[in-house]
């Protein structure tokens, strides 16, 4: 048996599960991410009819001026920062507000979508919501094994990236 590289081992992994998670969750709808994990799980198992009118669920949304809003507090606050103001607590506040908005937006999105399933489709959901948390970890825990491998006994060798990995 051909002994495989824990390395490519786990960045095979996570990228399968990455794809996977999102192929499934958004065929159809040219690989755009939107709102939340419940959302994605949502519309993996929605009829046709209800990703057609997803479209126009987004665009009647304030989502795309609320992210713009947190670009410009995001980017208040670095500027501030690189003025060197210690007074920040204004821009994070701006900035946490602004992206509590976009939380509620997208969560406004998803409770429409997911609210138009039916109990079956609803309960698919919710397994396969579970099954990519359940996948997420399994991910993780090659992360993990792979940096004790490399030997690597910093504290940053058990965080784990988060690119390519389904959140």
């Amino acid at each position: 048996m051909t002994k495989t590289s824990p390395f490519i081992a786990t960045i095979a992994g996570a990228a399968i599960i990455a794809l996977a998670a999102s192929a499934q969750a958004f065929a159809g709808h040219g690989g755009h991410h939107h709102g939340s994990p419940a959302l994605a799980a949502c519309m993996a198992v929605a009829p046709q009819s209800t990703k057609a009118n997803l479209h126009s669920t987004f665009k009647g949304s304030s989502l795309w001026t609320d992210k713009q809003a947190v670009q410009t507090a995001r980017n208040n606050l670095a500027q501030q920062i690189l003025a060197k103001n210690t007074s920040l607590g204004q821009y994070e506040a701006a900035l946490s507000n602004a992206q509590l908005k976009v939380i509620q937006d997208e969560d406004t999105i998803a409770t429409g979508v997911c609210g138009q399933l039916s109990s079956t489709q609803l309960a698919a959901a919710s397994t396969l919501y579970t099954n990519l948390q359940n996948n997420r970890q399994t991910v993780r825990g090659y992360f993990q094994t792979a940096h004790q491998a490399s030997g690597d006994t910093t504290d940053d060798a058990t965080s784990q990236p988060s690119a390519g990995v389904a959140e």
